[in-house]
């Protein structure tokens, strides 16, 4: 292609502004790798940062988009580790490896990472740059849909590596969004003795169930705790926040069988809190764990995806148009009732 050419892009601007644009399509430097975008997911993360939730690493404007699946298009100088059209997905941190974190291998926890598609251009175009050590080859057999899940199932793999899963638990997820469903993956097939799956929307806890939870709650139909404790009297092994919701969070803690974990993963608002009695923990010898980010999980994440372990289509229920990304940023909870993935093609023609 000739580089000097120009791209669709959806900009963002500022909190609720996101533009369509033509913007000049990239080289890649000396160690990137220029990739022609298949699809880039819509991230909860997009929408904090479109509502002006979050704005930490954010560089405005800026190109969204994080989960990204695309193809090779072309190699800046010194790469040569990738064929041109080869499908792939990106890991979009990128650590300052200097710092005591990155050094030890924890680049997630870097205090001053760049992030594709909040400093750095994302998904939301036609092509991206990304440095070579970030992009990850997928098999064919992946499809877009295993490209834009791979960055969320590694951050899932992180936080299951975490919980030190033992065989024969029991395990209850609270939430059945993407985050939610790509958990059940991992723990229904760990073994765990059961996985209860709490979800408040009918079309999610449907997903659930057909995707491989043992049991399904409504937590609106009733009391979650009662619900959980029928089925487990003692309580639960291994309880996962897939909601981001402190009042879940809160309840799950009550919920923990003895020597019990909770792992703290959805996102709850910055400087919201849960009340926790110490003596419960103690008592039960309990214990909260969190995870953040993909530590150059996104090899294993694939490994998973090209066995044919994720049901990856079953999961990204819908795709737009570059033309419709800044709606679909804008109304990532609206749609609950009848999507879970919601991906971003840039090549596709607006309605």
């Amino acid at each position: 292609m000739d580089h000097s050419e120009t791209m669709q892009a959806a900009v963002f601007l500022g909190p609720e502004r996101m533009e369509l644009r033509d913007v000049p399509v990239r080289r890649p430097a000396p160690g990137q790798v220029l990739l022609r975008v298949e699809a880039c997911g819509v991230c909860g993360t997009d929408h904090h940062i479109f509502a002006g939730e979050l704005t930490a690493g954010v560089r405005a404007p800026v190109i969204l988009g994080h989960e990204i699946a695309a193809r090779v298009e072309a190699l800046g100088e010194g790469v040569g580790a990738f064929e041109r059209g080869r499908l792939a997905a990106v890991d979009p941190v990128i650590g300052c490896r200097t710092c005591p974190e990155c050094r030890a291998g924890r680049s997630n926890l870097c205090a001053n990472p760049t992030v594709v598609g909040y400093a750095l251009d994302g998904g939301y175009a036609r092509y991206v740059v990304v440095p070579a050590e970030k992009v990850v080859p997928l098999a064919e057999s992946a499809g877009a849909a295993g490209g834009v899940l791979c960055e969320t199932l590694a951050c899932v793999i992180n936080g299951y590596d975490r919980l030190g899963f033992t065989a024969g638990a029991s395990a209850l997820i609270l939430g059945a969004g993407t985050v939610g469903l790509l958990w059940l993956q991992l723990l229904a097939r760990s073994p765990a003795s059961v996985v209860l799956q709490s979800e408040p929307v009918a079309y999610r806890r449907n997903k659930a169930a057909d995707l491989g939870a043992d049991v399904v709650i409504d937590p609106g139909a009733g009391d979650l705790a009662e619900a959980v404790r029928a089925e487990l009297p003692r309580g639960v092994d291994v309880i996962v926040d897939a909601s981001g919701d402190p009042h879940a969070v809160e309840q799950a803690v009550g919920l923990l069988a003895p020597g019990g974990t909770l792992m703290v993963f959805g996102v709850c608002p910055e400087g919201s809190a849960v009340r926790v009695d110490p003596f419960a923990l103690y008592d039960r010898q309990a214990k909260i764990v969190a995870s953040k980010m993909p530590p150059g999980t996104l090899d294993r994440a694939a490994a998973l995806i090209e066995a044919g372990r994720i049901p990856c289509d079953a999961i990204v229920t819908s795709t737009v148009s570059l033309g419709e990304a800044a709606a679909a940023v804008a109304a990532f909870n609206d749609h609950r009732d009848s999507q879970v993935k919601v991906a971003v093609d840039p090549w596709m023609a607006a309605d």
